[in-house]
């Protein structure tokens, strides 16, 4: 008996608008994830709608060697890098990714980045002064490996 007048005294303490309070806190709580979900939808199809062109350039020593428009490439493409002093690496492209799959520099870094393909990220070969790198362009490039 004592337990239930005790429940009725806090029930009567809650008023009608209490509740509507709570529930309209419980409501707007959920409004950043809907701003942000909002904004990531927008984001993604300005960038759908940009249609950049992402090339992929190999530099030695900081002179381009290969350029390869990773946009329009299908399929698989090999091509090896050597430098006077017998230093290799193999380069392939895979579609839209480049990575380097082999070299006979002592550290292996440049193998273990593995594939690359979005503007911004790189693969570095300090041993050999190899850089391969991402640009993003909004104009047309040629197609496939151009030798530089």
């Amino acid at each position: 008996m004592f337990k239930q007048i005790r429940a009725n005294r806090y029930i009567k303490m809650i008023r009608p608008g209490d509740i509507i309070v709570v529930i309209g806190l419980f409501i707007l709580s959920f409004a950043p994830v809907a701003v942000f979900s909002w904004h990531e939808w927008q984001t993604t199809q300005a960038a759908d709608s940009n249609a950049q062109v992402l090339t992929a350039y190999v530099k030695h020593d900081g002179k381009t060697v290969y350029k390869v428009n990773l946009t329009t490439h299908h399929g698989d493409s090999h091509f090896t890098y050597r430098d006077a002093g017998g230093d290799y690496n193999k380069i392939k492209v895979t579609d839209h990714a480049i990575e380097v799959t082999e070299a006979n520099c002592f550290n292996q870094i440049d193998v273990k980045r593995g594939k690359i393909s979005k503007p911004g990220q790189t693969i570095v070969c300090l041993p050999h002064k190899l850089l391969i790198e991402i640009k993003a362009k909004d104009g047309t490039d040629t197609g496939g490996m151009v030798s530089a």
